[in-house]
């Protein structure tokens, strides 16, 4: 009897405790559910709209194609100021005969706290296809994620940790940051309706020369634990200038067949780059699959 009491005793605490720790958490997550969610504010004397970067591809010492990152405008989300994010990928025509790139991301991210409001993705890779887009909502801490491919739409939704970055917004997001060498800076990101940690490593400062000059750079290393563009398989890397923009010069992708570098060969802080439309990269590709659905407002 003393010990079946004992276990009894013991089995009351544990439900007690547990009920306390319940009694902490509701009232927290209630304030975020009523409305009572503040949001952080953030510095960005980085980079503003206009601002467009021109990249060349390479597989080793091969041209394949080229790339851009656009801050195009200012837009608006659900009433908050954001950035619009664009980065777009095509092979050259050589490349196409091989196999042909058209990629398009996008992200709008929040002019004051530099989160994530929204992110959509067109793949255009060889025969692969695939449409998929993302809304944050901050408030309520909720996501919503729609992909279409192959005519077949999925819809997931879930949590998310406050003030998630996308992938794309991730690398605007460590821009702001007052980077260090030998510093680990870490953050949530959200990609394919899955979160995971992201942790940006500086390794050190490094002279790089690229078509549009030599720099001298932070040597960033970005490590996701889990799927999406910084995968385990593989590694990427990062340069950025050492100074107050912080603008990337160099990515670097190291996969098991080789290494897929973008150098930079043209940069401007005002857009309408003549060489983006020169290349073609401007170019409306036909869409082969209906965008992803709606998504609810935040």
């Amino acid at each position: 009897m003393k010990n079946r009491s004992a276990r009894l005793r013991s089995r009351v605490r544990r439900i007690a405790a547990a009920w306390s720790v319940v009694a902490l958490l509701v009232p927290a997550m209630r304030a975020r559910a009523s409305g009572d969610f503040v949001w952080r504010q953030e510095s960005n004397n980085v980079f503003g709209a206009g601002e467009t970067l021109l990249y060349v591809v390479k597989y080793g010492l091969i041209p394949a194609g080229f790339a851009t990152l656009e801050v195009r405008s200012v837009d608006t989300v659900d009433g908050r100021p954001a950035y619009y994010i664009m980065s777009r990928a095509r092979t050259n025509k050589a490349m196409d005969l091989v196999f042909k790139v058209r990629d398009k991301n996008e992200s709008w991210m929040d002019v004051q706290s530099l989160c994530s409001l929204m992110a959509s993705q067109q793949i255009r890779e060889g025969l692969y296809k695939r449409t998929t887009i993302t809304a944050y909502n901050h408030p309520r801490g909720r996501f919503t994620y729609v992909k279409r491919r192959k005519g077949k739409e999925t819809i997931t939704e879930g949590g998310i940790p406050a003030f998630v970055q996308d992938v794309l917004s991730s690398l605007y997001y460590i821009r702001t940051r007052n980077l260090e060498v030998g510093k680990k800076y870490s953050f949530d990101a959200n990609s394919g309706g899955k979160t995971w940690p992201l942790t940006v490593n500086v390794q050190e400062i490094e002279k790089v020369r690229v078509a549009a000059g030599k720099f001298n750079c932070f040597h960033l290393e970005p490590i996701l634990a889990g799927e999406g563009i910084f995968q385990q398989e593989g590694r990427l890397e990062v340069w950025v200038t050492a100074d107050e923009r912080k603008m990337p010069v160099l990515l670097r992708s190291r996969v098991m067949i080789g290494a897929f570098d973008a150098e930079l060969v043209e940069f401007s802080t005002t857009g309408g780059s003549n060489i983006i439309k020169e290349k073609g990269l401007d170019e409306v590709e036909q869409e082969e699959e209906p965008a992803a659905a709606p998504i609810p407002k935040n």
